[in-house]
């Protein structure tokens, strides 16, 4: 069952909704149309296992991604540029000197159509040529289907009138505990992948890809995220920002990764080659629902994307869309009581 009511309007007039989708066994994922954030994943135990605001005025003013979609571009892009058929194309500059999620105002700060079709919601943005510096008048369509076996399936596909370079992701900040636990660190994480993009200072990647095996990145195996910190103290003193390498087939659907903690499991799968585990280390008294106030390690994505900078590695995976052809990924989030 999907219903729909209005948040708010924007400055500019526009009206947001909130779209409800339900399931006979008490999941509830309260999705907006302003920047597709996901307010609410509820448990039928009543417990909202993602971060988020209570108003739209604080989704409009938000600098964290909390729980949004991001696009054209996830992730960091060096020199605020992509190279497209051999040519430098410059971009917005929103984090000197690079971009950073599709620039100043990417697809988190657009205000999306939606449509219910049956079960599926299915909400349309067109982002136009040059927005951001990104060429094309790309035509985008996200879909959203909640099932009875608690899985909530989201379908991308886009197409661009000129050559041009899309990575979607979504942002969604995870606290299975429902925020009782006040960090994440007792969360238990395992990744499908042996190997990750080596960043530089920049956070930005240097091309080389390195093994994770035995090091403070593995999570080949179930790890607490607390205990790897602390295992490998002081190796990353601002927690996890890294890409890893999905152990798969391109464009296969498979497991991404997998978080625990007491009774509640969640699953990703993905079509996308890489994701990136960001642990939220830069987070700090954010008021957030309900009064909390959120604080460093406060939530955890777990980000499907194709590697962060693709367009200055060839050996990377391509994020080049070509003209009338037509890109499409799937993520899948499956809700698990065990």
């Amino acid at each position: 069952m999907i219903s729909s009511s209005e948040l708010g309007r924007l400055a500019n007039g526009e009206v947001v909704e909130k779209f409800v989708l339900k399931n006979e066994n008490g999941i509830e994922i309260h999705i907006l149309s302003f920047g597709l954030y996901i307010q609410k994943i509820i448990y039928p135990d009543g417990t909202d296992i993602v971060l988020g605001y209570d108003s739209l005025e604080e989704y409009v003013s938000d600098v964290y991604y909390l729980g949004c979609l991001v696009g054209r571009n996830a992730n960091r892009i060096s020199n605020a540029s992509v190279i497209i058929n051999g040519k430098e194309v410059k971009l917005s500059e929103n984090e000197s000197p690079k971009q950073l999620h599709g620039g100043f105002e990417g697809f988190n700060k657009k205000c999306w159509t939606g449509e219910v079709i049956d079960d599926v919601l299915e909400m349309k943005y067109v982002s136009k040529d040059g927005e951001e510096g990104y060429p094309g008048n790309l035509e985008v369509t996200c879909r959203f289907q909640l099932t009875e076996d608690n899985r909530l399936l989201m379908n991308y596909d886009a197409k661009s009138n000129k050559d041009t370079v899309i990575n979607l992701t979504r942002h969604d900040y995870f606290n299975l505990s429902g925020y009782k636990e006040k960090d994440v660190k007792s969360h238990n994480v395992k990744i499908n992948s042996g190997y990750y993009t080596k960043n530089d200072d920049n956070s930005l990647p240097t091309g080389e890809i390195k093994s994770t095996k035995g090091g403070v990145l593995d999570f080949s195996e179930e790890k607490m995220i607390g205990k790897q910190l602390n295992h490998f103290l002081g190796e990353l003193p601002m927690g996890y920002d890294h890409n890893f390498i999905i152990d798969k087939p391109l464009d296969n659907l498979a497991v991404a990764a997998r978080v625990t903690f007491e009774n509640k499991v969640l699953e990703i799968e993905t079509t996308q080659p890489g994701v990136q585990l960001y642990t939220a280390a830069y987070v700090e008294n954010l008021k957030g629902k309900d009064n909390a106030l959120y604080q460093p390690y406060a939530g955890l994505c777990l980000e499907t994307q194709h590697f962060p900078d693709a367009t200055k590695h060839n050996h990377f995976p391509s994020t080049i869309l070509k003209e009338n052809d037509t890109y499409k990924h799937q993520l899948i989030y499956k809700f698990v009581i065990s």
